[in-house]
Parts: structure tokens; C-alpha cells; sequence
């Protein structure tokens, strides 16, 4: 009886864990006269901010969650009336098809240029009232792929986001983290060479042309742009206007396309444009694409939730002088318009990331519950993102998936799903690891290999204490002993040198680096130094990442305090191999040193790329030589001169010939600064 109960309660929890817990509805969306399918219509339930865009062959896939099949689905189109029906009237697949709205002709008014502008100027003023006003946490949809000039892929790399929007009213940017994602390699010797393109998984926010004022709603650029009245359209039963805009015949404008407007609360809802030829040179365009492209394209939607909007969609596409293309696609998926606060540190893909090099696991049911945004079936479209959607279906069928799962549980690849050749069907068991270890990602191996740089810049104090004393410093002329120059002075007491020091961390290990470094005087001293030598770190947290840093150097050290000016009456003079020609010359006195130099560090990482340290340092001479400086002034080219103390040399201190050193054999410093990664 014992064990029936055992295996009755097993089973339960079998069909419980396979149970589905979302309802799915498929189909397509065609207008209802052409039969023409309608690509990136937004098919969701608005007041749950849950949704998903058309491909271009107007499929989709919209998953909801059981508990909201009571709502009612919206299908929502410019220029054609909205589509709503109950959820559970709705049997997979349907076919929806939607009725255009006439377009009023009389509507379309000639407006001057100060009048449309005014149109987008008053959209702008508005964008606190429309527009979220404070931080959001949404869900969203991730693609982007790169093809070669034949039109095949090289990879694609598609993932579910947490996203974190902030607020309109400012222009701080979002974040993101990967919930589960996955890769295609399809041609690995060309991606170890294409995988440099940073921040795509930053779509949401980089897209956000509301958000980021883009040049043609910025009030400043007005003049660098010429703006008309297309038409006027609608979307959701409301009148919208068509802007076109290019660059004006006098202007400096970088883009051209049209942006849609809505004509009853101002909110922008969609923009379509490109990139000027003239503009893609570029080196830096952030947060658009940037650098030697032939074409760059952007499409970008919002919707509405109750009286907000938000952003909805976008799709960019870059075609490489090659004839090659580089897509990013981003759907958001689930809106949630309530307050939230910003996503767990360890959690973020920074800006500097590649998209391609972040992944998740696979299971059978990859996506879950989650909805995404389908593969484009479309070559010609322009806002296509997949010029070779077929071949992508094919990689994510479910033959191929079966193949992949054989193989994976014969040597679990950890976080990736790489394409392995067909041929690994016609193996046996024994030589699938052999396939796969020709198939490792070149990418990954590389990143194993790649040395890393910081820069590190910080100011603080070496505590270099100097006593007061009466000085005198003389630099006479070498066998005559004529005095060429003297200057006497009350040398005042200094308790530390405030400095300032950059430094290079090389870094060939993940926890061991090769330092190098130099600093300088912020004062009225002369304070050079330089050192070289090794490094170690630690991970000492377990949240955001706070690093022990611990380095020992060979130090060499340049230290002299100034005593004074003196007058140049004695006329040129030469003097460390230099010549003097000016009239007024700065004295000082100090040590050249050589020293063992120990540092202790703790760095907080601010974001991926930033750390604050704070520095700790001790130095131990074991190597010294006093000098004279001398240093020209009221010159366009100052010379120096270091003269060690010698028979051309006479130091008074305190009424007694002098010549030892004025600071510590031993000294401690402290700094503080950033490191750039």
C-alpha cells in the first residue's frame, strides 16, 4: 500500500511539473480586403502589458497566462481599425482579418515649417504627461543576427530580457539581464572575427527615440531639418499625423524618415528612418549604430497602457559595404507600468558586453512561458531582420533540437547552444565529442587567451614629512669657485606631497597583473616617480564585486623641495649639460631614491567597466643620492638641470655645511581614484 501511495503521489507531481500553466494562441493577420499579411502588428492584451509583434508574413505566437483568460485580445495596426475578442471565444489557429480606415484627404492641411515644427514641439512638452515619469521594470524579446555579402548567416543570438527603464525625464540609461537566451553559430571562422558589436541587448534603451530625443525632435536641430505633412493616418480609432522629414537644403541633418504623432494627446507612437550616406561614417554615433556601413535603418513603436505609452518595439538594420547585415530586433513582451527599482548588480549586462557571448540553457520547451517575436519568412521587406529565415527555421526545428540534445547529453556544453554539423547524425557516440571539440567557439577561446588592460588614475598624499630649517643653496662655477647662482631662504615644514598618479594594470591572469606607473607633484615641489612590478587579486564579496589588490614595486623617486628663486646676473651658464639663459631660476633640494614599494588596494566596481578604489602604500628606500635642481623660468622651454652635490655644489643648513637627505628612508601614501577596465 506504502509504495502505491509513493508511486500515485510521484505521478502527480509528474503531470503537475507538465502541466502547462499559459494558454497559446497562434495565428495569422491579413487585411481584409488584399489578404495582404500585416508584419509587426502588435497582437497582445493591453491592460496586462502583455504582447508580441507579427513576422512579416503576419503570423504570430501570443502566450497568456492562465489566469488572464478572462481578457480580451487587441490586435492594433496604423491605419486600420483594432481587432478585440474575448480570449475564450478565440480557437487556435485563427485568422484575424482587419478592416483599414479611410483616410480623410480633407484632413491633410499644407502647414508652414514653424507650424509643424510646433506640432513636434508641442509632442516634446508633452512627453511628462505621456510618457512614464518614473523607473519601470519590463520583460522583452531579444534577436540579432549577422549575415555575409551571399546573404548566409554567420550567427544569430536571441534572448529573453529583463529590462529597466527609467525615467522620461531624464536621460540615464537602462539596463539588462539575460533570462535565457540562445546561439547559432553557422560559420565560426568569420565569427571569431564579427563578435566586436556591443550594447545590442541595451535596444530597448539605445532604440528609444523618445527617450533620447533623437535629432528630429530635438528643438536645437530644427534648423538642420525640413519637415512636411505626409498624411494623416490612424491607430487604435485616433487620428495620428505623418511628419516626413530630411535634411534641410541648408542643414547639417543626419537622418530622413517620418515620425507619427498622435493628434489628440501629442504622444509620439512610431518613427521610421536612416541614416544619411553622408552620416555613416561616423565613428561615434551612440546610442545609434555607428562606423562604415552602406545603410543603417531604424523602425520604432510605442504602445499604450491606460494613459501612458511605452516603448513597444523596434527593429534596426545595418547593411555593411560588403552587402552584408547586421539586425537587432526587440520586442517588449510584458509592461509592467508600476514603480520599480533597478535590476540586481550581478545580474547586468554591461554596455561594453557582446550579446552573442551571453547565453542560456536549453530544455525542451526552450522559451516557456515566454513570448517572443517570430522569424521573418520575407527577403524583400527592408525591416526584415532575417534575410535567411528559412535556413534559421531549420537550425531551430525540432529534429535538429532532438540532435542537439543527444549530443549535448553526451558532453554538456555549458551556457551555449552551437550548431553542430550534420554529419554528427551519421556518428556514433565515441566520436561526437571529437566533432564537438572541433566545434568549440573560437570566441570563447580567445576571451580565455586575451590579455586585459586597466587604467587606473587616483590623487591622495605622500607623507613626506620635512622639517623647517635655514637654507642656503649655491651652484658654483667648476674650478674657479665663482658663485654663479645663490639664494637663501626659511625652508617651511610640509607634513605630506599631495600628488597625483595614473597607472597600467595588465592583467594575463584573471587574478594577476603586471603594474607599471608614474606620479606627480600637484604642488610647488619636484616630484617625479615611476615603477614597475607584479600583482594579485581577490574577490572578496559575494554581491557586487569588491576587489583586494595587492602589488610590490620597484620604485625610483624624484623628490626635491623648492627653496626659492634666485637671480641669473652671472649671464648663460651651462649646468647638467644644459644651458641656462634665463634670468630668474628656481632652486630646490632633495633625494634621488631608489625604493621597494608595497601597495594594498580595495576597488569597488561601480558598473562593469568602472572601479573606486582606495589605496594604501609603503616605500622603503634602499638606494640614495642628494641633489640640486635647478629649473628655468619666464621661458616658452624651461631646462632643468639635476646636479649632485659636488664641489659645484654648496648647501648651508641651519648654519652647517649639509649634505644629507631631508626626508624619511621610510614614507606611507594614500590615494584614491577610479580604474577604467
Amino acid at each position: 500500500m506504502k509504495r502505491l501511495i509513493i508511486l500515485l503521489y510521484l505521478l502527480a507531481a509528474t503531470l503537475t511539473l507538465l502541466a502547462q500553466d499559459y494558454i497559446t494562441i497562434s495565428g495569422t493577420i491579413t487585411d481584409a480586403d488584399s489578404g495582404k499579411p500585416l508584419g509587426y502588428a502588435h497582437v497582445g492584451i493591453p491592460e496586462k502589458g502583455i504582447g508580441t509583434t507579427t513576422g512579416m508574413d503576419g503570423s504570430f505566437v501570443l502566450k497568456v497566462p492562465e489566469a488572464f483568460s478572462q481578457s480580451t485580445l487587441m490586435v492594433s495596426y496604423l491605419g486600420y481599425r483594432d481587432y478585440q475578442r474575448p480570449l475564450l471565444d478565440i480557437q487556435s489557429p485563427v485568422r484575424i482579418r482587419m478592416k483599414s480606415t479611410p483616410m480623410n484627404l480633407k484632413e491633410v492641411v499644407v502647414m508652414s515649417k514653424t507650424g509643424i515644427e510646433n506640432i513636434i514641439r508641442r509632442a516634446v512638452k508633452a512627453i511628462p504627461q505621456n510618457y512614464t515619469t518614473h523607473p519601470i521594470k519590463n520583460l522583452c524579446f531579444y534577436r540579432e543576427s549577422r549575415s555575409d555579402s551571399n546573404e548566409e548567416y554567420v550567427y544569430l543570438a536571441e534572448g529573453v530580457l529583463n529590462t529597466y527603464k527609467t525615467s522620461y525625464k531624464n536621460d540615464d540609461e537602462g539596463q539588462a539581464s539575460l533570462v535565457q537566451g540562445r546561439q547559432v553559430i553557422l560559420q565560426p571562422e568569420k565569427t571569431a572575427t564579427h563578435v566586436g558589436f556591443t550594447a545590442g541587448h541595451l535596444a530597448a534603451h539605445r532604440f528609444d527615440f523618445v527617450k533620447n530625443r533623437a535629432d528630429f525632435i530635438n528643438e536645437k536641430k530644427f534648423v538642420d531639418y525640413h519637415y512636411w505633412i505626409e498624411q494623416i493616418t490612424t491607430y487604435q480609432d485616433r487620428p495620428v499625423y505623418v511628419i516626413g522629414f530630411d535634411k534641410d537644403e541648408n542643414g547639417k541633418g543626419r537622418l530622413k524618415g517620418r515620425v507619427y504623432i498622435d493628434t489628440l494627446s501629442y504622444a509620439f507612437l512610431r518613427a521610421e528612418f536612416e541614416v544619411r550616406p553622408e552620416a555613416l561614417r561616423q565613428l561615434s554615433d551612440y546610442p545609434l549604430y555607428s562606423g562604415r556601413w552602406r545603410a543603417n535603418s531604424y523602425v520604432i513603436n510605442y504602445r499604450r497602457i491606460g494613459d501612458k505609452w511605452f516603448f513597444s518595439d523596434a527593429v534596426r538594420e545595418g547593411t555593411y559595404a560588403d552587402g552584408g547585415l547586421y539586425s537587432n530586433e526587440v520586442v517588449m513582451t510584458e509592461i509592467n507600468p508600476k514603480r520599480s527599482g533597478p535590476l540586481p548588480y550581478l545580474e547586468r549586462l554591461g554596455r561594453e558586453a557582446a550579446f552573442l557571448k551571453s547565453t542560456g540553457e536549453y530544455d525542451e520547451d526552450f522559451w516557456k512561458a515566454y513570448n517572443t517575436a517570430p522569424l521573418s519568412k520575407a527577403l524583400q521587406d527592408r525591416v526584415s531582420q532575417l534575410k535567411n529565415a528559412e535556413k534559421a527555421a531549420e537550425v531551430f526545428d525540432s529534429s535538429y533540437m532532438a540532435e542537439l540534445r543527444r549530443v549535448q547529453a553526451l558532453q554538456r556544453l555549458q551556457d551555449s547552444i552551437k550548431r553542430v554539423e550534420a554529419e554528427s547524425t551519421s556518428m556514433n557516440e565515441a566520436e561526437i565529442p571529437l566533432l564537438l571539440k572541433r566545434q568549440i567557439d573560437p570566441v570563447s577561446r580567445s576571451k580565455r587567451q586575451r590579455w586585459r588592460l586597466q587604467a587606473v588614475s587616483g590623487q591622495g598624499a605622500h607623507l613626506l614629512p620635512t622639517r623647517a630649517a635655514d637654507m642656503t643653496l649655491a651652484y658654483l662655477r667648476e674650478r674657479a669657485g665663482e658663485t654663479i647662482l645663490s639664494h637663501s631662504n626659511q625652508l617651511s615644514a610640509r607634513p605630506a606631497e599631495p600628488i597625483w598618479h595614473g597607472d597600467l594594470q595588465l592583467f594575463f591572469h584573471k587574478n594577476f597583473f603586471l603594474t607599471w606607473n608614474i606620479s606627480r607633484d600637484l604642488w610647488d615641489s619636484y616630484y617625479r616617480e615611476r615603477g614597475l612590478g607584479l600583482g594579485a587579486q581577490a574577490n572578496i564579496s559575494n554581491g557586487r564585486p569588491l576587489f583586494l589588490r595587492a602589488s610590490v614595486q620597484e620604485s625610483r623617486l624624484r623628490y626635491a623641495r623648492l627653496l626659492g628663486t634666485a637671480d641669473n646676473t652671472h649671464g648663460t651658464f651651462r649646468a647638467d649639460g644644459s644651458r641656462f639663459r634665463a634670468d630668474r631660476i628656481n632652486m630646490y633640494y632633495g633625494s634621488r631614491t631608489h625604493n621597494l614599494k608595497l601597495n594594498i588596494e580595495l576597488a569597488l566596481e561601480l558598473n562593469p567597466s568602472r572601479e573606486l578604489f582606495i589605496r594604501g602604500g609603503y616605500m622603503l628606500s634602499y638606494a640614495e643620492q642628494e641633489h640640486l635642481y635647478l629649473k628655468e623660468r619666464g621661458r616658452f622651454f624651461n631646462r632643468r638641470a639635476r646636479i649632485p652635490l659636488s664641489g659645484q655644489t654648496q648647501i648651508i643648513y641651519n648654519g652647517e655645511p649639509f649634505s644629507g637627505s631631508i626626508i624619511p628612508a621610510q614614507s606611507f601614501a594614500v590615494s584614491v581614484g577610479l580604474i577604467w577596465k
